[in-house]
């Protein structure tokens, strides 16, 4: 593992990562970037554990609650964090969060099992503080997922 100073990126990072963000992995000859492509890379190596559904609508239903964290519920985070509007932007994570709150109404993971959609939303769980969104009994079925997930000894140990 690599340190990176987000703030003065290195040039050769910049060459393995034109997006400037982490995480890289680098695995022999090849060069992964983004967090949900490395996931799935990483899940197609490693095929003992299986982290996405075999059925393939339950396979694009993971993809597709994956793409909502990264594209809607993580831009709405950093523009709280870092926008011109921040008040505006937690409105619209609000927004994003009653959609979850729907999604996860009548089932405890977003597939049938425990998936890379689930683990897609961990590290936004562990920082929802951050963002002046807390999950509490307003989003019931939000915060059971969440407690849920986060109580999950492999994460446990991470946190």
């Amino acid at each position: 593992m690599i340190n990176i100073d987000l703030k003065e990126k290195p040039k050769d990072f910049l060459e393995l990562n034109p997006y400037g963000k982490v995480p890289v992995l680098i695995d022999g000859d090849a060069v992964i970037y983004e967090s949900a492509i490395i996931n799935e890379y990483l899940e197609e190596k490693f095929t003992k554990i299986r982290l996405m559904p075999t059925d393939l609508a339950q396979k694009a239903r993971s993809r597709i609650w994956i793409d909502f964290c990264n594209t809607r519920l993580q831009q709405a985070t950093h523009k709280v964090l870092h926008g011109k509007e921040p008040e505006k932007a937690r409105e619209k994570l609000q927004e994003h969060l009653q959609s979850l709150e729907r999604e996860m109404s009548n089932r405890d993971y977003i597939s049938d099992d425990y998936s890379l959609a689930d683990i897609t939303y961990i590290p936004f769980f562990t920082r929802q503080e951050r963002y002046g969104t807390p999950i509490n009994d307003n989003l019931p079925h939000l915060q059971r997922w969440m407690e849920l997930l986060l109580s999950r000894p492999a994460v446990r140990s991470t946190l």
